[in-house]
């Protein structure tokens, strides 16, 4: 916790403080937990999320963001997720290796899909817009 400037619980802290470390980004983008959190939400996104892409972001941003994705943010994630998905269906054994971290299995069929949609939400989870709400 010390890498997230986390009060050390010995006294009482009414706000935490701001920062803004390179070590944080790499907990978050890098952690079991983090990637294993990424890949459930994405999972759920896959499956309750709508069959649409646009229904998905927005059934993420919801609820990592708390509001809906603007159009110029919408364009970026749209751009992210297709270079992901292209970096993925040429590498299958790296989308197996992702989406088999952490204790939970997924239950999205296709692999390659499941990392794209794991790295995107893994991406979106490490906005300082979420991460210092």
């Amino acid at each position: 916790m010390e890498i997230f400037n986390a009060p050390s619980r010995e006294s009482c802290c009414v706000k935490r403080e701001r920062t803004n470390t390179p070590l944080q980004a790499l907990v978050t983008l890098n952690d079991p937990q983090f990637v294993e959190a990424a890949r459930f939400l994405a999972d759920r996104a896959l499956e309750i999320g709508g069959p649409s892409d646009e229904g998905r972001f927005e059934f993420i941003a919801e609820r990592v963001l708390a509001r809906p994705l603007a159009a110029e943010e919408m364009a970026i994630v749209k751009q992210s997720l297709a270079d992901l998905a292209a970096w993925y269906a040429a590498h299958p054994d790296d989308a197996k290796a992702l989406i088999a971290i952490g204790d939970t299995k997924p239950r999205a069929a296709d692999p390659v899909q499941l990392a794209s949609w794991t790295m995107l939400t893994n991406e979106l989870l490490n906005l300082d817009e979420v991460l210092c709400k």
